[in-house]
C-alpha cells in the first residue's frame, strides 16, 4: 500500500516557480513593505506596477512578509531589464563568469543568465 502526500496548491492557479531563488538579491530588493495587494498577490508587476496576466509574468516564488504569504510577479521587460543589468555588473568581478570553460558552474552568473531567459520567454507587453 503506498501513500502519497498531498501536494501543497499553487495560490490562483499558477503554475509552481522555477525561478532561480538564489538571483533575488542581486536583482533589486522587493521591498515587500511598500508593496501594493495587487503586487503582493502576484496581479502587477513587483518593479513597474502594471496588471499581469499569467502568460505574461515571472514567478518569483512566495516570500514571508509579517507573517503573511506575498506572491511576487515580474513582466518579462523588467526581468530582462534587471536580470541583464545584474549579470553584467556581477560578470564583471566573478573570475568563474570570465572562465568561457567553467561559466556554468557559477551559480549566480548562471542563475541571473536562467533569469533573463524567463524574461524572453513570457507573453509580450509589461510595464516597458
Amino acid at each position: 500500500m503506498s501513500h502519497r502526500t498531498a501536494t501543497r496548491p499553487t495560490p490562483a492557479g499558477r503554475p509552481p516557480g522555477s525561478f532561480p531563488a538564489e538571483v533575488l538579491p542581486h536583482l533589486g530588493d522587493l521591498a515587500l513593505a511598500d508593496v501594493t495587494a495587487d503586487q503582493a498577490a502576484g496581479r502587477t508587476c513587483i518593479w513597474g506596477g502594471r496588471a499581469l496576466p499569467l502568460a505574461a509574468a515571472v514567478d518569483l516564488g512566495e516570500h514571508p512578509h509579517d507573517g503573511v504569504l506575498t506572491f511576487p510577479q515580474s513582466c518579462g521587460p523588467c526581468m530582462v531589464e534587471r536580470a541583464t543589468d545584474a549579470l553584467a555588473e556581477h560578470s564583471l568581478g566573478c573570475a568563474t563568469c570570465q572562465d568561457r570553460e567553467r561559466w556554468k558552474e557559477c551559480a549566480t552568473g548562471y542563475g541571473l543568465l536562467r533569469a533573463q531567459r524567463q524574461g524572453l520567454r513570457v507573453e509580450r507587453g509589461g510595464c516597458r
